[in-house]
């Protein structure tokens, strides 16, 4: 979803934490290839504030390397789902809003990595990161409570619509939602958790539901940079979601490989 900043256009490319892990971790050969095929071609790189949080608990060299690189590139932060949700209620353009705020060269930027990274360590923020960790782990309880083995897809609009109001309701933006089309994050996430978290016999841990909530962002972003699995949960929803044709997926493997 291209968005317009300092009379530009750009393309919005999300990086999930398997991405930036990737960056930290490989810096000099991936992020080569990463930057080649994009930073130079229009597109804003962005992600979420939870994303951020995980690699700031990373430390030494790899917190070091991603200080580096996103003090020279800039990367937007995305809005939550809820509030994504909300808009959609509203009918409020997204791509005019998905943005909380951008981060980058201390020059350029209010904000740069470190000092988000320095948020970190305030008692407001603290409080709000552990807010999403125990909506994460809510989420968690509630999918293994609930985990049954159906043929959803047989009915396919009802099941996705209740699945829909299940993972929404433990919040307090809460409405209850009656058709499909319009809350495309949340479907989304709604289509992922029943095709490939329920369907697996072992309990589900709370990175699956991560993942799951990373990828809700899909219908809002123009490439989404994953790794394996991710990737291959958003291809096949792509065959189901008409609204997601034109948004592309790319795997830390197909960069890393990239002659």
């Amino acid at each position: 979803m291209a968005i317009l900043m300092n009379g530009r256009e750009y393309k919005l490319l999300y990086m999930d934490t398997n991405v930036l892990n990737a960056f930290a971790k490989n810096t000099n050969f991936f992020s080569k290839n990463f930057m080649e095929s994009y930073a130079m071609g229009g597109y804003m790189f962005v992600t979420s504030v939870f994303n951020l949080y995980e690699v700031y608990q990373t430390q030494g060299e790899s917190r070091a390397n991603l200080l580096k690189i996103f003090d020279m590139f800039p990367i937007g932060i995305v809005i939550y789902v809820q509030q994504i949700i909300e808009y959609e209620r509203m009918n409020i353009p997204i791509n005019k809003n998905i943005l909380m705020f951008a981060i980058g060269n201390n020059e350029l930027f209010n904000l740069n990595m470190s000092k988000v990274f320095d948020m970190f360590e305030e008692d407001e923020t603290k409080k709000a990161i552990e807010k999403m960790h125990k909506n994460f782990n809510k989420e968690m309880k509630s999918w293994n409570a609930k985990k049954e083995k159906i043929k959803w897809m047989e009915n396919f609009d009802l099941n996705m619509i209740d699945s829909m109001n299940d993972s929404f309701s433990i919040y307090d933006s809460y409405f209850k939602i009656t058709e499909l089309g319009k809350h495309k994050s949340l479907e989304t996430l709604a289509y992922i958790k029943n095709k490939y978290i329920y369907d697996k016999d072992e309990e589900i841990k709370i990175n699956s539901v991560i993942d799951a909530y990373n990828a809700s962002i899909f219908p809002y972003i123009d490439v989404y940079v994953t790794e394996r699995t991710v990737g291959a949960w958003l291809k096949e929803a792509k065959r189901k979601l008409t609204y997601l044709e034109g948004h592309d997926i790319k795997t830390i493997s197909e960069i890393w490989n990239k002659v």
